[in-house]
C-alpha cells in the first residue's frame, strides 16, 4: 500500500450556535453514510468536538482519490438538505490529488487558511 495515495483531510471548523442541533444531526446521518460505504475506501472519519464550545476538528482518511470522490458524491443530497452556517477555519489536506480535486476543496475554504501537502517522506 502506498501511503502517499492515501489521502488525508483535517478541518478545523467553528458552527454557529444556532446551527449546532442541525449539525449533529448531519453528522449523524453522515456516519450512516459512512457505515454504508465499501469496506476499505473509508478509513477514518471522526468529528471531535469541545463540550462547551461550537469549534470541531473533522478527521477524515480515504483509500485513495476515487475513494474520497466517491464519497463526496454520496454525501452531496446531504449537504444540500442542511443548510449549516459555519466556517472553515483551517484545512490541510494530504496525498496523491488531481489539481481539479485540490481545486474544489481551496474554494470551499472561503475565509480560513487551506494548506495542501502533496510530497511525503
Amino acid at each position: 500500500m502506498s501511503f502517499l495515495s492515501t489521502i488525508r483531510l483535517h478541518a478545523s471548523v467553528s458552527i454557529k450556535p444556532e446551527n449546532w442541533d442541525k449539525f449533529q444531526q448531519m453528522v449523524s446521518k453522515v456516519k450512516n453514510i459512512v457505515a454504508s460505504e465499501e469496506p476499505g475506501n473509508v478509513l477514518t472519519h471522526e468529528t471531535y468536538y469541545h463540550e462547551n464550545s461550537f469549534d470541531c476538528l473533522i478527521v477524515e482518511a480515504y483509500a485513495n482519490e476515487n475513494a474520497f470522490l466517491e464519497h463526496l458524491k454520496k454525501i452531496q443530497p446531504l449537504m444540500n438538505q442542511y443548510t449549516i452556517n459555519w466556517n472553515v477555519n483551517r484545512m490541510e489536506l494530504c496525498g496523491l490529488l488531481s489539481a481539479e480535486t485540490v481545486s474544489i476543496l481551496k474554494e470551499s475554504v472561503k475565509e480560513g487558511e487551506f494548506i495542501f501537502y502533496d510530497k511525503i517522506f
